[in-house]
């Protein structure tokens, strides 16, 4: 091979060489690579750290995902716990209210009816005898609680005080069967004897005269009559009236206004003045 043939196969090869460079160019221009082809060929080994600390960047994500997760629990439990101290804090308030509604209850129902002597008490048992229903209440003989005593809440008549012992007493429902007081209706003025249907039955106002037109719907109330109850303490409503024309008498059904079961403080009337009727029982002259 002479020395020309050699140059001109150079020739031919640099030819080449500098198309196909040209062609790649190209290439990683159209595809957006040939700046970080060209910033590797300024400095390979800035590029080489670089590639080498984004691929250590992917594997740190996957090792602090486990952490990041951990720490969204943790966030969870902390803010579960304070929204039950909130739960807990609104039911006390609710409580709280709860309370002074029924003190302010009381406080109106005494405020009605000034002439009467109250001792507050509060419920502290229910007799679970089923041939009595009563209470018990945390006031008793050393405060004054006598047998016999009226005992009312701020929705109406509760019963009677039925025994004593020094710090406690107990008081007979209106709904007991053994429970027996003068009743008189709102509206119609009849008048009978409220009896308590026991355990199942119901409370009724017994010995109604005919004439009497009772209707569904009218207050019942102490007639004070017999001296044991003051007036016009509210019993409840008549829900059924029970008229029969071969009877002497009728009845009326009624629904006491008292939520027994619900019931956490009550009123003692220690001191009231009675309808006199001395004169019936002794007239002038006799």
């Amino acid at each position: 091979m002479n020395l020309n043939e050699a140059q001109r196969r150079l020739r031919w090869g640099v030819f080449i060489i500098l198309v196909g460079v040209a062609i790649l160019l190209t290439i990683l221009d159209n595809t957006g690579n040939l700046d970080a082809v060209l910033r590797f060929v300024q400095d390979p080994l800035a590029t080489i750290t670089g590639w080498t600390a984004a691929r250590a960047d992917s594997v740190a994500d996957l090792t602090t995902g486990p952490r990041d997760l951990d720490t969204a629990r943790d966030e969870i439990a902390r803010l579960q716990a304070e929204v039950d101290v909130l739960e807990r804090e609104n039911e006390e308030l609710r409580e709280i209210q709860g309370e002074y509604q029924l003190l302010l209850d009381l406080f109106n129902r005494a405020r009605q009816q000034p002439e009467f002597t109250r001792l507050t008490a509060s419920v502290i048992g229910r007799d679970t005898s089923p041939s009595l229903r009563s209470i018990i209440i945390d006031k008793g003989s050393d405060d004054g609680v006598v047998v016999g005593m009226p005992v009312e809440s701020a929705r109406g008549l509760v019963g009677q005080v039925f025994r004593t012992t020094a710090n406690s007493a107990q008081i007979v429902l209106v709904t007991d069967n053994a429970s027996s007081i003068p009743a008189r209706l709102g509206n119609s003025r009849a008048t009978g004897l409220l009896r308590g249907g026991g355990l199942g039955g119901s409370t009724s106002i017994d010995w109604v005269d005919l004439t009497s037109q009772i209707e569904v719907g009218e207050v019942a109330l102490t007639s004070g009559l017999g001296g044991k109850f003051p007036q016009d303490i509210v019993i409840g409503r008549v829900i059924e009236v029970d008229r029969r024309e071969a009877e002497l008498f009728q009845r009326a059904i009624v629904q006491p206004a008292v939520e027994f079961d619900a019931l956490e403080i009550v009123f003692v009337i220690t001191s009231f003045r009675p309808v006199d009727t001395e004169i019936f029982t002794n007239p002038p002259g006799g």
